[in-house]
């Protein structure tokens, strides 16, 4: 394979597998690439004119399914019109940004005056937020001076330096504190003082007595004694910031800059903790959305199940799911997967029209009518996970010469799942997380071998089904009644199983089909996939025997601890929708609180053993991983498009990590470089068979 094609099919993978915001771009002329590149899931651009809607849009999906790509191009659309304009705000940067040093927190508890630590943490956030958003407004309306708006711009404020002087005295505005009274009680306090002022007072006199005269003298002293009131008052005034006045003049701003509408793009929302992320849309997005009658909206990138709403009216919002199921499984599954194979297709193709024209036929095996398939089953239709797959793809096969064949993609798919799907539990016992919440996510490695080790049992059983077609069954779909999978979905949010459609079962009953990922599929010897042709063969998936709803019942009964924080009485799991019922309260002591903790009990001795002097964050664990996984030395931004958060924040982290001695920071040129130290390679990436899924 000639270098041309080795270079092109590179950018190809790279525009799919760094799909961020910022990362459409042109290495050789630094050119935006979006408009180009774009290709939505949905026919007629259904994605993009959901999100041109003038409504507050949720955008679901898992990472890499194109929600930042979605965003890059609907401002690039908003560019081309008058009224409206945008800001895109990476949220979980603007978060890292606010959090206050663990010293300064110490020295705020103990200053008696001072904010708490987490309520400077709140202004700061709610204070960088804002400064985001004027931040941004300036990005797109110089771009838009650029262009025709310039002339109209240049009538209604006399120059482009007028325009940005008035957004600079926007952020100047929440530099300014302000302070509300907060006193509940008007309580006066009469205080009585006394004041003694004494005062002499000389008297000469004299005395004559009848025998002898005698002259005396003397001198009296007199206490005055003079009594004077005053009333004192408290008065208690709180720091805040006042977001109402600050939409009020955004709103004038806009409005006489001529725009009717402000499309605010938050980005990486589910990635802040619970607890910010509850303060981001109560203080923050909730008062934009419902203050400022229609002149902002937001469209807000988030994973699926981890959404919060507030105050936000919900019946007032459009939800877009970008995953398979919500995105393709309106009617049938086989229509659900040619759909998704399309998807898959043309986002190959429109970026081989773009790097490597009419060259498509010289890296793949397209005379194997199944290699889009295949290449759908590997990523699931997600761009990111397809830009891996491919990328390896090109180590196992265009570097030597040959074409993308169907066994070469299953060998990449494979690839992919141990370097960049399995690590989720290697790393996880180094999480600097509690012992129960390490324990927790290693309960979910048991609940998935014992999905494993069912799906390689079934290879070996016989039925009248099985019998029907040629080969090893297809043991890689499985199915749970509705109501159980929000039990796997953190298995699917890191990508050992999908879901991929929803049917009733041979008792009637609504249940979610899983798969398992097909790299997973291709380690473990599983045939993926279901029987096409034969109509009986269309309920395959909901076949008894891929009921795994007892393995997932008998896992909790094994791992879940259901127990009351007060008394420590313990409850099965039969128990617990009906401690529900009662907000969680304790049936034994009543005051308690019931909790439910996954607790992996067969490895507690692996996550013991850890030392506390190895753990770290998620982010640090991400950078070493990256490292580790890329082999060469790296730049901050790099690393950042990988772990989708700031260099910045990389940076800040790498250079804990550097002071730890787990990795190198040199400089190449101006800029540093980071790679990783042999330490950190044996300690934390020293593969064992202890890594693999026990089935």
């Amino acid at each position: 394979m000639d270098s041309v094609v080795i270079e092109g099919f590179r950018k190809v993978c790279q525009s799919l597998k760094l799909a961020r915001r910022a990362e459409l771009v042109d290495p050789d002329s630094n050119d935006l690439l979006i408009d180009s590149l774009y290709v939505d899931p949905l026919p007629g651009n259904g994605v993009l004119q959901s999100a041109l809607d003038p409504h507050t849009t949720f955008f679901i999906g898992r990472k890499g399914c194109g929600k930042s790509t979605v965003f890059q191009k609907l401002q690039s659309e908003i560019q081309q019109k008058s009224a409206i304009t945008s800001a895109y705000i990476d949220i979980k940067t603007v978060f890292e940004s606010c959090q206050i040093d663990p010293a300064l927190a110490l020295k705020l508890a103990a200053a008696p005056d001072a904010l708490p630590p987490d309520a400077v943490e709140r202004l700061l956030l709610q204070r960088a937020f804002l400064e985001s958003l004027v931040s941004e407004l300036r990005v797109q309306l110089k771009r838009k001076f650029s262009g025709s708006l310039w002339g109209r711009l240049k009538g209604l404020f006399g120059s482009h330096s007028e325009l940005d002087a008035q957004l600079d005295e926007l952020v100047r505005s929440l530099e300014i504190p302000s302070f509300d009274n907060v006193v509940a009680l008007h309580r006066p306090k009469v205080a009585v003082s006394s004041e003694h002022s004494k005062k002499e007072q000389a008297e000469i006199g004299a005395k004559v007595s009848a025998t002898s005269p005698v002259i005396s003298f003397g001198v009296s002293d007199e206490f005055v004694k003079s009594g004077a009131s005053a009333e004192e008052y408290t008065q208690i005034f709180l720091r805040t910031m006042n977001v109402k006045a600050f939409i009020a003049r955004l709103r004038e701003f806009l409005e006489r800059a001529g725009y009717t509408r402000l499309y605010v793009l938050i980005d990486d929302f589910s990635e802040l903790p619970q607890e910010s992320m509850k303060f981001v849309v109560d203080v923050l997005l909730a008062p934009l959305n419902n203050w400022s009658e229609e002149l902002v909206k937001f469209k807000i990138a988030a994973y699926p199940g981890r959404i919060y709403f507030g105050d936000i009216d919900k019946t007032k919002i459009d939800e877009v799911y970008l995953d398979l199921f919500k995105l393709y499984g309106s009617s049938d599954v086989g229509t659900m997967e040619e759909s998704a194979i399309d998807f898959t297709r043309r986002l190959v193709e429109v970026r081989f029209d773009k790097f490597l024209k009419n060259r498509l036929g010289e890296v793949f095996a397209l005379e194997d009518g199944e290699v889009w398939r295949h290449l759908f089953y590997a990523s699931m239709a997600n761009p990111r996970v397809l830009g891996y797959v491919l990328h390896f793809c090109a180590d196992l096969a265009l570097i030597k010469g040959k074409k993308i064949s169907v066994s070469v993609i299953q060998d990449a798919a494979q690839k992919y799942y141990e370097e960049k799907v399995e690590e989720y539990f290697r790393l996880g016992k180094f999480l600097h997380d509690t012992f129960a919440e390490r324990l927790s996510l290693y309960s979910l490695k048991e609940l998935l071998e014992d999905i494993v080790k069912r799906s390689k049992d079934l290879r070996q059983h016989s039925s009248e089904v099985f019998a029907t077609f040629s080969g090893n069954p297809f043991t890689s779909h499985f199915h749970v009644p509705t109501e159980m999978e929000q039990l796997l979905r953190t298995l699917e949010l890191n990508f050992f199983v999908t879901k991929y459609f929803e049917m009733s079962d041979r008792s009637g009953r609504k249940v979610s089909i899983f798969a398992l990922n097909y790299g997973l599929c291709n380690k473990y010897s599983i045939r993926f996939g279901r029987p096409i042709g034969k109509r009986e063969w269309r309920l395959y998936p909901v076949e008894r025997v891929f009921d795994y709803s007892p393995i997932v019942l008998a896992f909790l009964n094994r791992n879940q601890e259901i127990s009351c924080a007060s008394c420590g009485a313990k409850f099965p799991v039969e128990m617990l929708e009906a401690i529900k019922m009662f907000k969680m309260r304790c049936p034994e002591c009543v005051s308690g609180t019931v909790s439910v903790v996954n607790l992996s009990k067969k490895y507690a001795r692996d996550v013991e053993a850890i030392s506390g002097e190895v753990l770290l964050d998620k982010l640090e664990l991400g950078i070493l991983a990256v490292l580790n996984s890329e082999g060469d030395q790296m730049k901050p931004g790099d690393i950042a498009m990988e772990l989708d958060c700031s260099h910045q924040l990389v940076g800040r982290r790498a250079r804990t990590l550097a002071e730890r001695s787990l990795i190198d920071r040199p400089y190449q040129g101006a800029q540093r470089v980071y790679s990783l130290r042999d330490l950190a390679r044996s300690a934390y990436f020293s593969r064992s068979s202890a890594d693999d899924l026990d089935v």
